[in-house]
């Protein structure tokens, strides 16, 4: 479960990386939202760059909760009941996200971003049900 975990912390960490530089202009913005967002040269709209700065702050979070479900980092001030639950959602939020990356217009979101939150719901799913 601990591998599970730190892979899976791994995986979030670079997509949290990825949505850094989706929000600071980074023009990869036909790898995200299921390539259907109009971009300038390839810069999302601020609307969505603000997204990708929440998810900023979302994904290490998540990345947090597998770990400490995992028993790999403490839990904080989390109750052991928060933190299950926590694993669980970002599970189920991982497999949602995968099903979306397979539904995108190009190939870069649809393998290769749907590969990394596939992997991610795999894993999360094992630390979740650990």
């Amino acid at each position: 479960m601990t591998a599970a975990a730190i892979g899976a912390a791994l995986l979030l960490a670079g997509v949290a990386v990825f949505q850094a530089a989706l929000a600071l202009g980074v023009p990869w913005g036909q790898m995200a939202y299921g390539g259907r967002v109009e971009t300038t040269e390839g810069v999302l709209p601020d609307r969505y760059r603000a997204m990708g700065a929440s998810a900023v702050f979302i994904l290490p979070f998540a990345a947090w909760m597998i770990l400490a479900r995992a028993d790999v980092v403490d839990e904080w001030f989390w109750s052991d009941g928060f933190v299950r639950t926590a694993a669980w959602v970002v599970a189920g939020y991982m497999v949602l996200n995968t099903v979306m990356n397979a539904t995108a217009r190009t190939s870069a979101e649809r393998w290769g971003m749907g590969s990394a939150t596939a992997i991610t719901a795999l894993l999360s799913f094992v630390v979740a049900a650990g």
